[in-house]
């Protein structure tokens, strides 16, 4: 009985064991992901191919919850200065230039090859915002 209750006692340690390094090796990847896009973005921005950069900004507006446009805004304002290659990105109007849908403008200043540059984002603001373009 005691042989039993040992090898149940070991089963079961074993079995965490292995879900822990499951639940660790996932949340990697979700980590690798994140880098991943970060370098991809600054790797678009290096190269002075800004409107390029509008596929990535597009698939992370995705993730976020629909009809949230001020916070998305925001959550996105965020995102972007949380890249390597941002320095700021501040949000000059929501929902300022009446197109349907409204669209929003960001200023965003990149770093690119050592040199500032300072870009206008624009973003459509629908149910789910989108990454319309890029001007001086």
């Amino acid at each position: 009985m005691v042989k039993s209750m040992i090898s149940k006692q070991r089963v079961i340690l074993i079995f965490t064991a292995m879900l822990f390094a499951c639940l660790t090796l996932s949340s990697c990847e979700k980590n690798k992901d994140a880098d991943s896009d970060d370098s991809m973005f600054c790797a678009l921005v290096n190269n002075g191919e800004f409107e390029a950069t509008g596929p990535l900004i597009d698939k992370y507006l995705m993730k976020l919850e629909q009809n949230r446009p001020d916070q998305n805004l925001e959550a996105l304002r965020s995102w972007l200065e949380a890249k390597s290659c941002v320095d700021e990105a501040t949000i000059l109007c929501n929902s300022c230039i009446y197109t349907l849908p409204p669209q929003s403008e960001l200023s965003i200043d990149f770093i690119s090859q050592g040199e500032k540059i300072t870009l206008t984002l624009d973003i459509m603001m629908g149910d789910s915002l989108k990454f319309r373009t890029y001007h001086e």
